[in-house]
């Protein structure tokens, strides 16, 4: 099929107020997906998490290059007069104003979000915040942490009889920004049927309660609290990983149609007629008995040995990854999923891919921007400012 030149959402004109990573990650998504994203900053420090990071790539630091790619950035002072009636215009083109400030913050810096919209009606506006823009806790403070350990999930991360532990991937962040992604495209198709654009209020611990899923339906069947598993499953055995002669490698034994073939790779046929382990609730009650069996077996080969084994019968099986292997093996590269772009200093950066593939649409993200690398062509394309307005605004101090 011929690849389309149109982005799904080209066009699109998204002025994004984000900093730290739920906000940006939402953008970044809709970059991907071809939005024209214009970053606002802080004339000289830029998004705090420019500084923030021990890790830098191309002289920028890896917290932010993880959530500005595919973006443009503009240096906006809207401590000046200048530079807030600047935002104001700059609203008034845009299809998407997005913010993660806490509830407040914008009207106390004089953006009021209400205003924006009675100028502009088919503009989205969406706010992100730790706990929403209502509700008694809507003023705390909120990084992913908090939103993990108030959410429920970090309660479920860990093993058993251990503390809790945060999840390693930045979910209690990066959930916000997809489900603010999701939102925004779908405010964005309704607008193009009603003609008015809405406001989306994104709460980080609504996000974590959301992604409970089932752990909810369990404490609410039975009254108590799920309990940490460690990495295995508190209703399917076997369903964890494995030690082996080299490395760790996972298997998940998702139903009974998996354990004959399960069985036969392991090379424990006597296992599939055992009454203690023919279904899975009868493995579920005996898994004392049946986890050690296994963890025996599996240290007798090395890793590759056995997961061939297994994906030859189809029963679902993968190596336990660190990043590195996560990051450098044939499945990564043939899905696009590291990437080389050509980072604003001009050398080669290294960037994680689209996760979102379509048919008719395919496109390397672009690197992250240098803080107010587009803002005279930002203007000149969305304003029609002339040059020397915008040198009368940088030598104001607004821009």
């Amino acid at each position: 099929m011929t690849v389309a030149q149109r982005a799904p959402l080209q066009g699109v004109r998204v002025l994004d107020m984000t900093c730290f990573m739920a906000g940006p990650y939402a953008t970044q998504l809709l970059g991907y997906l071809g939005a024209e994203i214009v970053k606002v900053e802080r004339p000289g420090s830029g998004d705090p998490m420019r500084g923030l990071s021990l890790y830098r790539q191309n002289g920028m630091s890896a917290h932010f290059a993880a959530g500005n790619a595919c973006k443009k950035s503009i240096t906006l002072n809207l401590a000046h007069e200048d530079g807030l009636r600047t935002l104001r215009c700059l609203a008034g083109q845009a299809d998407v104003f997005i913010e993660n400030f806490r509830p407040g913050v914008m009207k106390r810096l004089g953006v009021d979000l209400e205003q924006l919209r009675l100028e502009n009606p088919r503009l989205v506006v969406a706010s992100i915040a730790g706990f929403g823009q209502t509700g008694p806790w809507k003023d705390w403070a909120a990084y992913d942490l908090i939103a993990q350990a108030v959410g429920g999930g970090m309660s479920l991360t860990g093993r058993p009889g251990e503390p809790p532990v945060r999840c390693g991937p930045v979910i209690g962040d990066l959930a916000a920004g997809v489900y603010a992604a999701v939102a925004i495209a779908s405010a964005l198709f309704a607008r193009s049927v009603t003609g008015q654009g809405d406001a989306i209020d994104i709460s980080m611990m609504d996000c974590q309660l959301s992604l409970l899923n089932y752990q909810a339906h369990f404490a609410w069947i039975s009254g108590r609290s799920p309990q940490p598993e460690g990495d295995a499953h508190a209703n399917i055995v076997p369903y964890q990983s494995f030690e082996t002669q080299t490395s760790r490698l996972v298997v998940a034994v998702y139903g009974d149609p998996f354990w004959p073939g399960f069985c036969d790779a392991i090379k424990m046929s006597t296992l599939e007629n055992d009454e203690r382990f023919k279904t899975n609730t009868l493995r579920l009650q005996n898994r004392k008995d049946l986890v050690p069996l296994l963890v025996e077996q599996f240290k007798t080969r090395p890793r590759e040995y056995w997961l061939q084994r297994l994906i030859d019968r189809g029963v679902p099986a993968a190596p336990l990854n660190d990043v590195i292997d996560a990051l450098n093996n044939p499945q990564t590269e043939a899905r696009h999923m590291a990437v080389q772009a050509t980072g604003p200093d001009g050398a080669p950066m290294m960037l994680l891919g689209n996760p979102m593939k379509f048919a008719s649409f395919d496109a390397a993200p672009s690197a992250p921007p240098l803080a107010g690398q587009h803002t005279a062509e930002v203007l000149r394309e969305w304003l029609s400012m002339a040059d020397a307005d915008i040198q009368r605004l940088a030598a104001a101090g607004a821009i």
